[in-house]
């Protein structure tokens, strides 16, 4: 049974992200920190500014965002070693999505987004997914770290 002409090109809008995944990876490769208090790598600054989630979504797509964003704990967890004087991520004035992990907000499409500045920090669950900020962006984190990372 052949493939429908919908099927290939949905095929190969897949195919295509996926190249752009790996095109961004590729090409972002030092722009990672490795942080060893969690034995994680995340990118040192946000990135994609203006863009929407759902235009994140179009870009690298659904699966790459939920595996690859982190978490507002995690980034909790980094603005207080940076306020330590650890290191040097901007998380003293941010503006980012995260990974959204409240499933009520998900299932309603609200996406998550984590902000800062030097007073305080907030995560905000209920947001649409289509709206663009000038200064929203987003990062990446590395939870399988490699060998070579680490040194």
């Amino acid at each position: 049974m052949s493939k429908t002409t919908e099927q290939q090109i949905k095929e190969a809008e897949e195919k295509l992200k996926e190249l752009k995944q790996k095109k961004f990876k590729e090409e972002n490769k030092k722009d990672f920190i490795y942080i060893k208090e969690l034995g994680i790598e995340i990118q040192k600054e946000i990135h994609h500014k203006n863009k929407s989630y759902d235009d994140l979504v179009k870009e690298f797509g659904e699966k790459f965002l939920e595996e690859n964003l982190p978490t507002y704990s995690e980034l909790q967890a980094l603005r207080n070693l940076e306020n330590k004087g650890k290191y040097k991520l901007g998380l003293i004035d941010t503006w980012e999505f995260v990974k959204q992990e409240d499933e009520i907000s998900k299932k309603n499409g609200y996406v998550a987004r984590f902000g800062a500045d030097s007073g305080c920090c907030n995560l905000n669950c209920g947001r649409s997914s289509d709206v663009p900020y000038s200064d929203l962006g987003v990062r990446f984190i590395k939870r399988k770290v490699s060998k070579e990372s680490k040194k």
